[in-house]
């Protein structure tokens, strides 16, 4: 009795290890994804295990003492000039920190924080928002009533200068809900 237990338990659980694969979209070039993907993964948050510029595939370890440490493999493949999509391959997906989605979004963040003032005090807002709450279209709409505020308090004091930097490339379209990787 307690074998079939043990066995029904491994049955249940296994999936639970298994690779969790997300993917997300960006509109940029690979080139410039890769460039991005290695500033990340040279981060404090990671250790590089191996890299193949070739065939854009960066292996990672993540975490520490506490929560063991985690591989983490991405990899990049264009679209044909319409983008490039980022795969994340990871085993964990805790209550506070999700392997996969938390590479997506450091990712997402170092786009954007090229297109914007990285002092700013609504990049600053947006890099704090992605990184403490799931929520990411609500962090996309904070920011674009950031930018429009400080766009508008750049006009009334400059009239004849547009400030405001673009992000129409990076989101087309103001978000609605919050973006879902594909599992």
């Amino acid at each position: 009795m307690k074998m079939k237990a043990v066995i029904m338990l491994l049955a249940v659980s296994m999936p639970a290890f298994a690779l969790k694969s997300r993917e997300r979209t960006f509109p940029q070039d690979c080139d410039v994804v890769w460039k991005v993907s290695m500033a990340v993964a040279k981060s404090e948050q990671y250790r590089i295990i191996s890299v193949s510029k070739e065939e854009q595939i960066i292996s990672l370890e993540v975490g520490g003492f506490i929560a063991g440490e985690r591989i983490v493999s991405l990899n990049l493949s264009s679209l044909n000039g319409d983008g490039c999509t980022v795969a994340v391959q990871s085993k964990f997906s805790g209550l506070i920190h999700s392997d996969g989605p938390d590479l997506l979004r450091r990712i997402e963040v170092e786009l954007v924080g090229n297109s914007l003032d990285r002092e700013s005090k609504a990049f600053r807002h947006f890099q704090n928002c992605m990184e403490f709450t799931k929520d990411e279209s609500n962090c996309q709409k904070h920011l674009r009533k950031d930018l429009d505020r400080e766009s508008a308090k750049a006009a009334n004091s400059h009239p004849a200068t547009d400030s405001k930097p673009s992000l129409d490339r990076y989101w087309p379209n103001p978000p609605t809900a919050a973006k879902k990787d594909k599992p």
